[in-house]
């Protein structure tokens, strides 16, 4: 078993998980609701990237792609969040599981089953570390991912719209009061958290693939992030994201490709058990 290796695997996905796990984040911490079509916005960012790269290179592929995501979680919230506003947030919750679905099942429609590949942003490699052997893409992804975590962060501690979108995490009823539009606080988060999911399942394609059925496992797994970093805290739901890849890869190569997902359901259940508070810090009785 090559340890560094299983490191280096489980960064390259890890990474992923930890910046769609931040989306989740992103979208609870303004809406107080849980979006479990997030994987999906990644999978259509992965085949819009695919796409885009018929004719752009590949990082433009990628922008490209945070275009669709962020147009696709916008007319996710107009057209399926927010006319259930009223209804609560567990109704708004499984209105986004039952858009997932539909997404996956016209994704299936156009694409097929099959896996789709893509260039990746620097040909030649890969890069030999010691033991490990490491793609060029994978130093794309981790730089990447560092550059959209602290950008993210800095939007929202330095921008006046950042501050906006904090203030209604803090307290939404509070700063509608102040002048502040809920509703577009929440659109502006669901468009974002898409833009960063779609962009982050573009970079990550060249190493996993594009696949119509790649948004639900990834779901799992970023939700698994989102509760490791308390659903409220971006950063930690970025380590979280790495933590879950690498127990991943170790499982993987040291048991069996078979476990991977057992484990992985495993590990949600002890940490739902361990740290339930992770989903329940914004009041369930909230709406947007």
């Amino acid at each position: 078993m090559n340890l560094l290796q299983d490191v280096f695997t489980g960064l390259s996905v890890g990474l992923v998980y930890g910046i769609v796990g931040a989306g989740f984040v992103l979208i609870h911490r303004i809406t107080g609701m849980v979006n479990f079509a997030q994987g999906e916005l990644a999978m259509v960012g992965g085949f819009a990237a695919v796409v885009g790269s018929r004719a752009l290179p590949p990082i433009l592929a990628a922008v490209f792609a945070a275009l669709v995501g962020a147009l696709f979680g916008l007319l996710l919230y107009v057209a399926v969040v927010h006319p259930l506003r009223r209804h609560g947030l567990l109704v708004q919750t499984i209105a986004t599981l039952a858009a997932a679905l539909v997404v996956r099942s016209l994704a299936q429609l156009v694409f097929g089953s099959q896996p789709y590949a893509m260039p990746p942003f620097t040909e030649g490699g890969p890069l030999h570390i010691g033991p490990a052997v490491v793609a060029y893409q994978t130093l794309w992804l981790l730089g990447l991912s560092i550059v959209l975590a602290l950008g993210l962060k800095l939007l929202l501690d330095r921008s006046t719209t950042g501050r906006a979108l904090s203030a209604c995490a803090v307290n939404r009823y509070a700063a509608g009061v102040v002048g502040i539009s809920v509703v577009r606080m929440a659109m502006i988060a669901f468009a974002l958290s898409g833009a960063l999911t779609a962009f982050i399942g573009a970079v990550g394609a060249p190493l996993t693939f594009a696949s119509a059925a790649a948004g639900l496992g990834l779901s799992l797994k970023a939700f698994i992030a989102a509760v490791l970093g308390g659903f409220d805290r971006i950063g930690l739901a970025v380590v979280g994201g790495v933590l879950v890849g690498i127990v991943e890869s170790f499982v993987a190569s040291s048991i069996s490709t078979a476990y991977q997902e057992v484990v992985v359901l495993l590990l949600l259940v002890v940490l739902l058990i361990a740290r339930p508070s992770g989903l329940t810090r914004l009041r369930v009785s909230e709406r947007v």
